[in-house]
């Protein structure tokens, strides 16, 4: 989901989707990572956007606030109503855990453990033991997010890092001249199931 730099302190969040799947990640007051579907329980509208940070969610619509533990805090012209009771609104929570640099979040309920070993062996699977042998620098800060809308088939872009550096002495000339070609190597690390993303590792030996 994202790099433990972005709540590296109390009230730090960020936010983003996977799929249709709404979420922010949060530092609460109290040091604890959270990770909450990014949606009000009152009309379902966006609580936050981008990242930074916040000593509580509110929504834009109708003013209900939400605590960085997900409790709601505040449920604004609602005294009075019949069997209304505000524990049972809050943010509905994701499981999240950190491995190496990276904050992980999971949607299912196969797990409840968030211990290294079990993160690395459950969560990620197979990729956590190519990840490791790949060596992942803890000490690599992160510096920014940047996204880039293609406008292409997602499959063709895809299979041109899969080539195996067949098109760049005649595409990127430039380019070529400082490779060694022969050792050119893709590695494809998994697919995202809930999007149309492919997580690629380029080599160079």
């Amino acid at each position: 989901m994202g790099h433990i730099g972005q709540v590296k302190n109390p009230n730090d969040f960020f936010t983003g989707s996977l799929g249709n799947v709404e979420f922010v990640i949060c530092r609460d007051a109290n040091g604890k990572l959270q990770a909450f579907h990014n949606v009000c329980r009152h009309h379902a509208s966006l609580l936050a956007c981008g990242s930074g940070q916040k000593t509580c969610f509110q929504c834009p619509y109708h003013g209900w606030t939400y605590g960085l533990d997900g409790t709601l805090l505040k449920a604004t012209r609602i005294s009075g109503i019949k069997n209304f009771n505000k524990n049972d609104f809050g943010l509905l929570p994701i499981k999240v855990a950190t491995w190496g640099p990276f904050v992980l979040a999971r949607f299912d309920d196969s797990s409840q453990d968030t211990v290294d070993d079990v993160v690395g062996d459950e969560w990620l699977g197979s990729a956590s033991d190519l990840l490791s042998r790949s060596g992942i620098d803890t000490s690599l800060p992160h510096i920014c997010r940047r996204e880039y809308i293609i406008e292409c088939n997602w499959k063709v872009f895809c299979d041109n890092y899969l080539d195996g550096g067949y098109h760049v002495p005649y595409a990127h000339g430039a380019l070529a001249s400082g490779l060694q070609l022969q050792s050119y190597e893709t590695l494809v690390l998994f697919v995202n199931p809930f999007s149309s993303a492919v997580f690629l590792l380029i080599i160079f030996v």
